[in-house]
């Protein structure tokens, strides 16, 4: 990957001869330049970088004039925003001399290079070159990957693979300490363009689910987690392939075995539910009165289609721990809310999950698909359609996003 270099430098002619410089070598970069502290906070608070070029002496507003330590306080703010990214490479620049012994204590106390511009030595690209290549290395051993969104399913197949068929260019990556294989991949939309991870649990089930969600917001940090996959569907309320959002999720098992007062065994309740936050609720239901997502859905799939249309429904979604497949239990599960809608294993989990993640923790949704109705009847026939919709669904709802330009956090 290329070196994501970031000049703060209200020079332009400084800037120019830095990236003349750094182009010269088969370094690969990627430079961003800010002309002012404010919009340079603004992209860290967005993304990290590899090098943080800032010249000392800069303004306190685009157009201002140079300020003594100008750089140092925006450095101060950084160090102060718990949002903002802070590479390990920063180093100061400055074309004006001489440096007050103040400023050069005040490096000293930040742990920071200050590299000194001067048309009658070549120090200071010596300087900037060290630091490029040094940062070069540094980011070929960093484990962390920046992405906008992240998918998970339970299943490799049919519920990875349908993601896999996105027309996202995937590329197979792997981490030295991580046994999990994650796929990345990019989505245009709009003439924009967002990167996502995508990567399947060993095994159904919630701690599976979590575990796998947990070291993905880790690892990549992602602004949307998305799980995808199949569920069972309520009769009567759904069809089979219909797209099922969860609004809320909870554990339909959580609660406490208890002896009733005639001593017959009773089981009490404490659900706690995770509900789907207003922005994302919104987006699905708008594509789910989409006419024109429908259609795509039927006509992009080339294979056999259960009987009825095709629907997608935003409601409660119920997970547990074991796979239902008989008509009194799901109808229990029905008592806990009588708008239920569908029952799968996983989907509180991984919206539990991003809710406790470290800040800025990335939204997070469930969009599953019916491929049976969790009773005797229970086939596996429709999996791979039901995995083809919520995978469907989910590329709607990332160019949705996109297009919108909506900040998930």
């Amino acid at each position: 990957m290329p070196l994501k270099v970031i000049i703060v430098d209200d020079d332009h002619q400084k800037v120019q001869q830095i990236r003349e410089l750094l182009d010269g070598e088969s370094i690969g970069c990627v430079f961003e330049h800010f002309s002012s502290g404010a919009s340079a906070r603004a992209r860290l608070r967005k993304d990290n970088c590899d090098l943080l070029l800032v010249d000392l002496c800069l303004p306190e507003s685009a157009g201002g004039r140079p300020k003594t330590d100008g750089g140092i306080d925006f450095f101060d703010l950084l160090l102060a925003d718990p949002l903002s990214h802070i590479p390990s490479t920063t180093s100061f620049v400055t074309a004006i001399q001489p440096v007050s012994d103040s400023c050069r204590n005040r490096l000293l106390e930040h742990g920071v290079t200050l590299c000194e511009f001067s048309s009658a030595s070549t120090l200071w690209k010596k300087s900037i070159l060290g630091l490029a290549k040094r940062s070069a290395r540094l980011s070929k051993r960093s484990t962390n990957i920046i992405v906008d969104f992240a998918v998970i399913t339970a299943l490799n197949t049919p519920e990875l693979d349908a993601v896999l068929k996105l027309p996202y260019g995937w590329v197979t990556h792997h981490f030295p300490d991580d046994p999990t294989t994650y796929h990345l991949g990019k989505i245009s939309s709009a003439g924009k363009t967002a990167t996502i991870v995508a990567a399947s649990a060993q095994k159904k089930g919630m701690a599976w689910s979590s575990s796998l969600a947990t070291k993905i917001i880790l690892r990549f940090r992602p602004k949307l987690l998305a799980m995808t996959g199949i569920c069972a569907g309520v009769k009567d309320k759904t069809s089979l392939g219909d797209v099922v959002v969860a609004d809320p999720a909870w554990d339909w098992g959580s609660g406490k075995h208890a002896e009733s007062e005639s001593g017959s065994p009773v089981f009490r309740l404490s659900p706690v539910q995770r509900p789907l936050s207003s922005v994302l609720s919104g987006m699905c239901h708008e594509i789910s009165r989409s006419a024109a997502f429908k259609q795509r859905i039927r006509a992009d799939w080339s294979h056999a289609t259960p009987a009825g249309h095709f629907s997608a429904h935003v409601g409660p979604m119920a997970s547990g721990a074991s796979v239902i497949a008989n008509t009194s239990t799901a109808a229990l599960i029905s008592e806990q809310n009588r708008d239920l809608i569908a029952i799968e294993m996983e989907a509180f989990a991984v919206m539990a999950a991003s809710e406790y993640a470290i800040s800025p923790s990335p939204m997070s949704i469930a969009i599953k698909s019916v491929c049976d109705f969790a009773d005797k009847e229970k086939r596996d026939d429709w999996q791979s359609y039901a995995a083809y919709t919520s995978a469907q669904f989910a590329n709607e709802l990332f160019a949705m996003c996109i297009d919108r330009g909506i900040e998930l956090s």
